[in-house]
C-alpha cells in the first residue's frame, strides 16, 4: 500500500513511514497537529500503546481522527426476508473480545472488540470524544447502485474524533 500511495501521490512536503504501530513511535514528542487513522485500529492487537504514542506526538490541542469497522456490526451476517431483500443483523457476542481470520484481499486478522475499549483507550491517553460518527452511504449513491440500499439501515463504519486535553 505504502507503493502505491508513494506512485499515485508524489509531493515535496509529503513522507512516508513504515513502523510497528506495536510499539513506540520514532516522532518527537508534541510533533503533529491532527493524526489520522484510517481503517486501522481493529486490525491491530492491541490499541492502547497506539492510542497512548498518538497523544504523546500531538500538540495541544491536538486531533486523533480514526475510522474502524463496526464492531457492533462487523462480524454479523445479514438476514434476508422471503424476498431476498437483506433487512436486519442478528448480534451475539458483542461484547467479547476475539481475533477472527478474514480473506477479503488476502488472510488477515481482525480484532474484535467493544466500542467502549476504544473510548476507554481514549480516555486513558488524555484525550476526550469529540464526536462520532456512523457513516451510510449517501441517496445519490444509493440511486447508482440501487442493490447496497441495505447499507442505510445499519452503519457498517464509526468515524471518531478525539480532541487533546
Amino acid at each position: 500500500m505504502l507503493n502505491i500511495a508513494k506512485r499515485k501521490h508524489v509531493h515535496d512536503n509529503l513522507q512516508y513511514y513504515n513502523m510497528d504501530l506495536t510499539r513506540m513511535l520514532t516522532f518527537e514528542d508534541k510533533s503533529f497537529d491532527i493524526v489520522v487513522a484510517n481503517m486501522l485500529l481493529m486490525d491491530i492487537p492491541e490499541i492502547e500503546l497506539l492510542v497512548f504514542e498518538v497523544a504523546r506526538v500531538l500538540k495541544k490541542p491536538g486531533t486523533f481522527v480514526f475510522s474502524i469497522t463496526h464492531p457492533c456490526f462487523f462480524l454479523s451476517d445479514w438476514e434476508e426476508n422471503e424476498n431476498s431483500i437483506k433487512t436486519y443483523k442478528k448480534i451475539g457476542n458483542y461484547l467479547e473480545e476475539r481475533v477472527e481470520e478474514l480473506n477479503f484481499w488476502g488472510k488477515t486478522l481482525h480484532y474484535h472488540r467493544p466500542l467502549s475499549r476504544y473510548m476507554e483507550a481514549v480516555e486513558k491517553a488524555g484525550m476526550y470524544v469529540s464526536s462520532l460518527r456512523e457513516p451510510v452511504p449517501t441517496r445519490e449513491l444509493i440511486e447508482l447502485y440501487p442493490e447496497q440500499e441495505y447499507h442505510c439501515r445499519i452503519p457498517s463504519f464509526v468515524v471518531i474524533r478525539a480532541k487533546k486535553v
